[in-house]
């Protein structure tokens, strides 16, 4: 064979070559954004992440009354149960009514600053879409 016979088939190799590499690329990134949004944290809405900061504020005038106290767990929570769609959420901010009715009635070990931090951090991950900050105020103090 001469040299002008083996061009054809080099330059078919590199063009499909390419070609093979071009769709290999394509489908790492596409697999790739697959992955990350598959592994998202749900995403909450404005209204949702209003209510969560309205709870977490509403958790910081407690009073020290234990049966008001109570009142206040279970008013608030059938309200966010019916309320709030996100429910990975919810639940974030249930630790915090938890954590925060506990300081209130003097039972337990309040959550450490950076605890309140973890917590503020995973929930407001859910309300990045809604571009709402939900501000947790530490606890221990």
């Amino acid at each position: 064979m001469s040299a002008v016979a083996t061009r054809p088939r080099r330059t078919k190799a590199i063009v499909l070559g390419s070609l093979v590499l071009a769709l290999s690329a394509v489908l790492a990134t596409a697999a790739g954004f697959w992955w990350q949004e598959r592994n998202r944290p749900s995403q909450a809405s404005k209204a949702d992440c209003a209510l969560a900061q309205q709870i977490v504020d509403d958790a910081q005038k407690l009073p020290g009354d234990k049966v008001a106290v109570d009142k206040w767990e279970q008013d608030t929570m059938k309200m966010r149960r019916a309320r709030m769609k996100d429910g990975y959420l919810g639940f974030n901010v249930a630790q915090y009514e938890e954590w925060a009715t506990d300081k209130a009635r003097g039972e337990g070990t309040p959550p450490s600053d950076k605890q309140v931090l973890k917590l503020s951090d995973k929930a407001n991950e859910h309300c990045a879409d809604a571009k709402v900050a939900i501000t947790f105020p530490p606890l221990a103090s």
